[in-house]
């Protein structure tokens, strides 16, 4: 699979969404709590991230259907990367407020949900149906591996560098995507 060029891209989106979907779980509630001492706002990082997917998930389905899937998964690249590029640069004039973090939670929540209808059906396409299974079996080992990468990454830079550090690697992750 990884001698096509077309699933090689595909994947590099995946592994870059899956991972700075859990690089921001992470880091979105501490600094949520760093930011305001309630659990309250931590939990709420998470549920913006996810709503959109409840809320949005099987009408997007439908609509992908209906339109060009490379263009609506290079939308998705670009709606990421512009969050991603604004949050940072909020955070690097020091204006971050948690606010900042719920909005961008739930735009790039919105953004999971139109990814995984459109990306898991052009994977569809280009693996064809005699290695759809491989091509699967990759995707979702990727989204496992992620949920340790994305975390341990996100903490790390925390640690290291503070959220602004943090906040630059999504920007540069969906620039290369």
């Amino acid at each position: 699979m990884f001698k096509n060029p077309d699933f090689l891209c595909l994947w590099w989106v995946g592994f870059t969404s899956f991972m700075i979907r859990w690089l921001e779980i992470l880091v979105f509630g501490i600094v949520a709590y760093q930011k305001t001492g309630s659990a309250f706002w931590v939990a709420m990082m998470t549920m913006l991230r996810l709503l959109p997917m409840a809320l949005f998930g099987a009408v997007f389905g439908a609509v992908a259907e209906r339109l060009p899937r490379h263009r609506v998964l290079l939308m998705v690249i670009l709606v990421s990367l512009l969050t991603a590029v604004s949050i940072t640069m909020i955070s690097a004039f020091g204006q971050l407020q948690v606010w900042h973090l719920a909005v961008a939670a739930f735009i790039n929540g919105t953004a999971w949900a139109t990814d995984n209808p459109v990306r898991r059906a052009i994977i569809g396409e280009v693996a064809g149906q005699e290695r759809m299974g491989r091509a699967m079996s990759i995707e979702v080992g990727t989204s496992n591996a992620t949920r340790l990468i994305g975390p341990g990454v996100g903490g790390a830079l925390l640690a290291g560098g503070g959220i602004t550090g943090v906040l630059l690697l999504p920007a540069v992750f969906y620039a290369l995507a």
